[in-house]
């Protein structure tokens, strides 16, 4: 229904299109069109702006043809439709005002959004947004907290760094920072955020860890795969369904409260619409 409804609309505001050009062909007097269909002609001030100056001559050809063959296609659409088709003026018309309408006032929405809302939203906003409604952020999948080291299979003083790397000591991981740089093709030793575990497999082979081991804190798994040397920590984990935390939520959370304020804006300014129209007898209902 609705794509016979676009369809009309469309043969419709072809035959506005069809009107507006062959008053317009009238106006531009004895220039020399650039095509026809039927009545209707096009001319070179009606394809201004179509080209961008930027791209080639073959490009700008190729793009004029195109438009033509469109407005063409559109042309003939229209007048096969007004001589076969029994078209309901009435009602298209009846359908465009409504959508004119629908565009008029999300423009009005879109400058009440740009210039009145607030979008600074403070983190004790989102962190009581994230505790009122602590059902709704559930996790679909497992996320976790790692460090890792890729190293060739060939790098030196293994052991040493393994033991670096599963020490607090700040001598400790100066080091094992400098032995990253030197020898590490990708590394992550101190990220605090939450990854899923889609993420970090693209980066090592965590999948090869058993599901058992997950929450297998602070020890440093190694795994050897295409002369390659992964040396993995895993510091926290959540699995499917558990609450998510508000760290992956964040983002999330400060969109929903934009999306709340937006709301809430649209509503107020169309209440204040509607009571000033009403208070000054702008719109009235008759007794039927």
């Amino acid at each position: 229904m609705r794509h016979h409804q676009n369809f009309i609309i469309g043969i419709y505001s072809g035959i506005v299109i069809t009107v507006l050009s062959f008053s317009a062909c009238k106006q531009k007097g004895d220039s020399e069109p650039v095509a026809r269909a039927y009545d209707s002609y096009l001319y070179q001030a009606d394809l201004n702006g179509i080209i961008n100056p930027d791209i080639s001559e073959t490009d700008s050809a190729n793009l004029i043809n195109a438009y033509i063959e469109q407005w063409q296609r559109q042309k003939a659409l229209v007048h096969h439709a007004q001589t076969n088709v029994k078209i309901d003026v009435k009602q298209i018309e009846k359908q465009i005002e409504e959508y004119r309408n629908s565009l008029i006032i999300y423009e009005l929405e879109q400058a009440l959004i740009k210039d009145q809302l607030d979008t600074l939203v403070t983190e004790e906003e989102i962190s009581n947004y994230y505790i009122e409604h602590e059902d709704t952020f559930v996790l679909r999948r497992p996320i976790f907290k790692v460090s890792f080291i890729e190293l060739n299979a060939d790098a030196p003083e293994l052991d040493r760094v393994k033991k670096w790397f599963a020490s607090d000591e700040l001598e400790s991981r100066n080091l094992l920072l400098q032995y990253c740089k030197s020898y590490s093709t990708n590394y992550s030793l101190s990220d605090t955020s939450w990854y899923y575990l889609e993420e970090i497999a693209k980066k090592t082979p965590i999948k090869q860890i058993d599901e058992n081991n997950y929450r297998n804190y602070e020890h440093i798994f190694q795994i050897n795969e295409n002369n390659k040397i992964y040396l993995i920590i895993l510091h926290d984990s959540k699995f499917k369904d558990s609450r998510s935390p508000l760290d992956i939520e964040r983002n999330n959370i400060r969109n929903l409260i934009l999306n709340r304020r937006k709301i809430d804006l649209i509503n107020r300014e169309e209440k204040e619409i509607l009571e000033n129209a009403r208070n000054n007898k702008k719109i009235e209902i008759y007794n039927q």
